[in-house]
């Protein structure tokens, strides 16, 4: 970016915030610290994490710390710490810890768990550790990193928000490095890989059923013009989306029916039998600001938090993302931004149904456009599903299923589900499957033959 071209953008901003649009920061060290405290009231649901992130030399990280029914009332209590370690080339590097007690401050962001944790690394930084065992290689991910603010911290959501199935469920969420520098090192199967670059942390707590709702994420960040945006969704019958957008010290904040988000390029996940989003596409209006964005996903790593079945697990594919847009004011000024950031995408799974609709027996050279019902023929339910542009497709239960019936959301053992696949409203195959519950997940197979 040439040096006018900056300057211009730093006088827009400071005309844009001058004039009284945004919210001034309203968080501390204390608003990032440990918040659990036992009350007996639905002590079972409560959940809190702290979520880091970086980009930095040809490498992308995620560091998750997280508790989950920390008093285990429900046996299956989660205190974990989770890294993932992109290496441009290679394959992910993913690692997971069960910690069997953890410790907070309920004051200042400090944290610890088995051989994991963080702590204030000077007035504002904050300095993350940790030592997980690798799943693919049976060595370990270790990392030992520095947080520095470039920003100042906001709330992305302020105030308890209602997200999920459960009556009184509720989540706040601050964004408490919307953009950070970021210094240290990982190690990975013995490499070290010395860190220098860009960083992210966010915090969330409440009470809600952590394998409930189907959320997408979104951030990037330009510490060197102060400016990072985070976006959070809450899909379903809970619909909801945050928004938030910094620069120069000031926010823009978006919520609600201000938001339009567009998930697309399907994508079919072999390994899970799920089907995932690659590109996010938003456009958000508050009246005096206008938000044009495009995130495309060039990484997806699928993670999984797992529960005791019939209950469903959750699903999250973590994503490194190519984000660009721009946000114009009313009278026309704008600002452009073009950068790497992360995006990412979460829903329960309990038993994917998928398969695929070949081009003998639909049109798929328009993008696909075949919609799948699914129908149990035991109790009548049905669920449809759109087909990815090659003509994969997956169906499974919600947390609502669980909810109507925790022995048998959706499907009970040996039930059979009749498959359609109709396209413009005619169909085009049709396919029975028997389920069994004691595979992960079953694949439907339609015939090999034409429209019928």
């Amino acid at each position: 970016m040439s040096a006018c071209r900056h300057y211009a953008i730093v006088i827009l901003f400071l005309a844009f915030f001058l004039s009284g649009i945004g919210l001034a920061a309203d968080a501390s060290p204390k608003d990032d610290a440990y918040h659990y405290m036992k009350n007996g009231v639905d002590d079972q649901i409560y959940n809190e994490w702290w979520y880091f992130n970086g980009l930095g030399n040809d490498s992308q990280f995620m560091m998750l710390y997280l508790i989950s029914d920390p008093e285990n009332l429900t046996g299956s209590r989660k205190l974990q710490a989770w890294a993932v370690v992109l290496e441009d080339g290679k394959s992910p590097a993913i690692g997971l810890r069960q910690s069997r007690g953890f410790g907070g401050d309920l004051n200042s962001p400090t944290f610890d768990l088995d051989q994991s944790g963080f702590s204030p690394l000077d007035d504002s930084g904050i300095r993350i550790w940790g030592n997980v065992p690798a799943s693919s290689t049976g060595s370990s991910i270790k990392w030992d990193l520095n947080y520095q603010p470039a920003t100042s911290p906001w709330f992305g959501i302020p105030v308890q928000s209602h997200i999920g199935h459960l009556k009184g469920d509720w989540m706040k969420w601050l964004v408490y490095m919307p953009s950070a520098n970021v210094s240290g090192s990982i190690v990975v199967d013995n490499k070290t890989l010395s860190i220098d670059g860009v960083g992210y942390h966010d915090h969330c707590w409440g009470r809600w059923a952590l394998n409930d709702p189907s959320t997408v994420w979104l951030e990037t960040s330009n510490p060197q013009e102060g400016f990072s945006l985070a976006l959070a969704d809450i899909a379903g019958e809970q619909k909801n989306t945050f928004l938030g957008i910094k620069y120069a010290g000031k926010i823009i904040k978006f919520s609600g029916k201000q938001i339009k988000l567009n998930l697309s390029d399907l994508v079919f996940d072999p390994e899970t039998g799920r089907i995932y989003p690659e590109k996010y596409e938003v456009v958000a209006e508050n009246g005096e600001f206008r938000l044009d964005l495009m995130a495309k996903a060039r990484k997806s790593v699928p993670l999984r938090l797992d529960y005791l079945k019939p209950a469903p697990s959750l699903l999250i594919f973590a994503q490194v993302a190519d984000l660009q847009g721009v946000l114009k004011r009313k009278n026309g000024e704008e600002y452009q931004f073009d950068g790497a950031g992360f995006t990412g995408f979460s829903s329960p799974v309990l038993h994917p149904i998928f398969g695929k609709v070949n081009s003998a027996q639909a049109n798929l050279t328009n993008g696909g456009n075949v919609t799948i019902t699914a129908v149990n023929q035991r109790t009548g339910q049905e669920k449809t599903a759109k087909t990815t542009a090659d003509g994969w497709f997956n169906l499974d239960a919600d947390y609502g299923d669980y909810l109507a019936n925790s022995s048998a959301p959706w499907v009970a053992n040996d039930d059979r589900i009749k498959l359609t696949a109709l396209e413009g409203g005619a169909i085009i195959s049709e396919t029975d499957l028997t389920i069994n519950l004691t595979e992960d997940r079953q694949e439907a197979r339609f015939p090999e033959s034409n429209r019928s």
